[in-house]
């Protein structure tokens, strides 16, 4: 009974870490490839919940086509985030840009609140309710969907990055903006392309987090200090470490909610960050920045 408990917990904890993942490949492709932090990433994953939630009610859309037109609008609006908030202070200090981000996640919290109302909704999912046994273990079709969408969405983004002319540029950036730029690459492209995919993949993580809790205005707040962590524990601009580091926090917070409680699990991913500040300050796939 105790190896069963064990399991689960720990099946629990990678769906939920994949979840983090999602949420946090998004904020380390912006930083590693145009060194900014944003702070409204959170936002975009909560309007991922919400217009998937709206689409399916308004349009009529089943949950699968609603989830795929709520990423696709909110990438749309990542393009219009980077025209407006930051493109245009692309040159100034990077506190300024900070500021920029912190302003632009005030704003649509607030709008949130204004359009969707402060009321909590359910995203309704034909796959919610149903069961996948796994021996002794059980877990929801909702929830093996998360790791299934998640796990794809990597390997795409993988080969994206690695095979493709814009990938390529993209990398060429994140090395040296001023030489790729001499090269002949479009920065301002890139920059467009960078936040449609961050914030679409923030937006998917939403719509697919959306039918396993209730969403509010203001659960960015909650999404964009799990991707942090999980950035920070990972690595500042790793993909590999954003993977590695999302599942890891998934597990030790399942862990510690199943073994001592669940506000103690909610705290130790602050506690993850300072031992591994402390001892890889860059973190675990991080690599140290010149100056």
């Amino acid at each position: 009974m105790e190896l069963v408990l064990l399991t689960q917990q720990i099946m629990n904890g990678l769906v939920n870490g994949m979840t983090y993942v999602l949420i946090a490949t998004g904020l380390t492709l912006v930083f590693g490839v145009l060194h900014i932090i944003n702070f409204a990433h959170g936002e975009f994953y909560m309007l991922g919940a919400f217009f998937t939630f709206f689409a399916a009610k308004l349009l009529g859309l089943d949950y699968i086509s609603a989830g795929i037109v709520a990423t696709l609008g909110v990438a749309v609006l990542g393009i219009l985030a980077n025209r407006f908030f930051f493109w245009p202070l692309r040159k100034e200090h990077e506190f300024t840009v900070l500021l920029s981000s912190l302003g632009l996640a005030l704003l649509l919290t607030n709008g949130g609140e204004l359009i969707f109302g402060a009321d909590p909704k359910y995203v309704a999912s034909p796959f919610a309710d149903g069961i996948v046994p796994l021996g002794p273990v059980i877990v929801t079709q909702q929830r093996m969907l998360i790791f299934a969408v998640g796990a794809l969405v990597l390997v795409l983004l993988y080969l994206f990055i690695q095979k493709t002319r814009m990938g390529k540029m993209m990398r060429a950036t994140a090395q040296n903006p001023e030489g790729a730029a001499l090269t002949g690459v479009d920065i301002r492209r890139v920059y467009t392309v960078t936040f449609m995919v961050a914030c679409g993949l923030a937006a998917l993580a939403g719509a697919l987090v959306g039918p396993t809790a209730m969403i509010f205005p203001t659960v960015g707040t909650w999404a964009v200090l799990k991707g942090f962590i999980v950035v920070v524990l990972g690595g500042l601009g790793s993909i590999p470490g954003a993977l590695i580091g999302g599942l890891i926090l998934g597990v030790v917070e399942a862990l510690a909610g199943g073994y001592i409680s669940m506000g103690f699990a909610q705290a130790i991913g602050f506690s993850i960050i300072i031992v591994v500040l402390l001892w890889r300050p860059n973190g675990l796939f991080g690599a140290a920045r010149r100056a």
